[in-house]
Formats: structure tokens, C-alpha cells, sequence
């Protein structure tokens, strides 16, 4: 309500009115993309108090519509006509895995083969790049990927690279599992040289490689 205020006083300021010198009609709406489903009051009205008597009349009335991502994304009823574009998009960002990426990439390059689409198909690769990757695979290393420039050599690089996802998953997960147990090693350590030594926190944190400040926190620790 307060945004539609604003656009319509700068509107004023423009003289941009219509040509009956009306303002003109305004569509709010409200992209949502969160994982849980929108649960806010979809109307201004619902947020002040009843009063009884003719004020009701006048307490402010203001709706939006809604595209609720996760919401269009799941319902079963969702009708051939709704799965657009946009829709595709809305997909992408809730993909359920690899597979029904590449499904949803598949339809992109089908629905924008066509000459004059491609700025839109150049617009996907770009936020495919920037955006959805980053998110989906964050440190993956695509050299070649900036040299694509069409949607269709994005989604045949991509489905060969995705068979390679897992592997890396699990590697990076054993050295991360192999880091932790570095970790641990060094505070046990640590711990012994507090309970069974003199040590101040400084010596121990050289012997144990433990910053002073984790040190300090050890042995905190161990006075409770």
C-alpha cells in the first residue's frame, strides 16, 4: 500500500495521468520464493482492527496477487497453459534434483528455439551462470561455461557434468570429514596439556596448532 502510494504521488509529480486524467490502474504483486509457503494477510484489511458501526466502511482495502514459487511449483492441478516461462523459472529455483533440472532446461531450449527469443535464451544463460549455479553446485569450476552462449549448449554441458556431481559430493565430504578429525585431534590435545600441565594458553596453542582464542575457550570449558 505504501509503494502504491508513492508510485502514484510521483506519478502526479509527472503529470503522467491517463488521458481522462485519472491515475492509472495498478497490479501489485508479490514474487515470493521462500522454501516455506507464504502464510501473510493477502489483504491490507485484515491487519486492522474491526470497528463497529459505519467506519467499517472505510477502513483501507488493498490486495495483491501472490505467485507463491514452492506453491505453483507443487500443485498437483497445475494445467498445461500455467507451464510457462516464468514457470520454468519458478522450477529451477525449487528443482527437487539434477534430474528435473535438466528436464526443466530440456523444455527451455524446446519453448525458445525460435529466432526471436534470443535475448530470452542469452537472459536464462546468464542467470543459469550467475545465479542458479553458484547456488546448486557453490565452488564447482565450469572453464568452458563462459563461453556458452545459447541455452541449448548449457543444458548438454550440464548434463554431462551433472554425472560428475556425486563423485565430487563425495570426496569433498571425506576431506571434510578428514579435517574434523584433524580438529578433534589437536583440541584432545589441547585438553590434556590444560588438565595435566602448567601450559599457559599461549604455549599449549603452538604445541596443540590451536589458535590462542580456541585455547582459551578449552579451558573455560573445563572448569565447569
Amino acid at each position: 500500500m505504501s509503494y502504491l502510494g508513492l508510485l502514484y504521488q510521483d506519478l502526479i509529480r509527472q503529470k503522467a495521468l491517463t488521458p481522462s486524467g485519472k491515475l492509472p490502474p495498478v497490479l501489485p504483486v508479490v514474487l515470493y520464493n521462500g522454501e516455506e509457503r507464504w502464510r501473510v494477510a493477502q489483504n491490507v484489511s485484515a491487519l486492522v482492527e474491526r470497528v463497529p458501526g459505519g467506519l467499517e466502511h472505510y477502513r483501507p482495502e488493498l490486495s495483491y496477487l501472490l505467485l507463491d514459487e514452492g506453491a505453483i511449483v507443487e500443485a498437483s492441478d497445475w494445467s498445461d497453459e500455467t507451464r510457462n516461462v516464468a514457470a520454468a523459472l519458478f522450477r529451477l529455483e525449487h528443482n527437487r534434483d539434477e534430474q528435473d533440472m535438466l528436464a526443466v532446461l530440456g523444455q527451455l531450449v524446446e519453448w525458445l528455439k525460435a529466432p526471436e527469443q534470443t535475448g530470452l535464451r542469452r537472459a536464462f544463460v546468464v542467470w543459469i551462470r550467475r545465479v542458479m549455479l553458484p547456488h546448486r553446485a557453490p565452488g564447482m569450476e565450469l572453464p568452458e561455461f563462459n563461453n556458452l552462449q545459447d541455452l541449448h549448449e548449457v543444458h548438454d554441458m550440464l548434463a554431462e557434468r551433472i554425472k560428475k556431481w556425486p563423485e565430487r559430493w563425495v570426496e569433498e565430504g571425506r576431506e571434510e570429514g578428514r579435517e574434523e578429525g584433524r580438529l578433534e585431534a589437536k583440541q584432545e590435545t589441547a585438553r590434556n596439556l590444560i588438565t595435566r600441565t602448567e601450559m599457559d594458553d599461549a604455549m599449549i596453542a603452538e604445541i596443540a596448532g590451536l589458535p590462542i582464542e580456541d585455547v582459551a575457550r578449552l579451558r573455560a570449558e573445563s572448569r565447569h
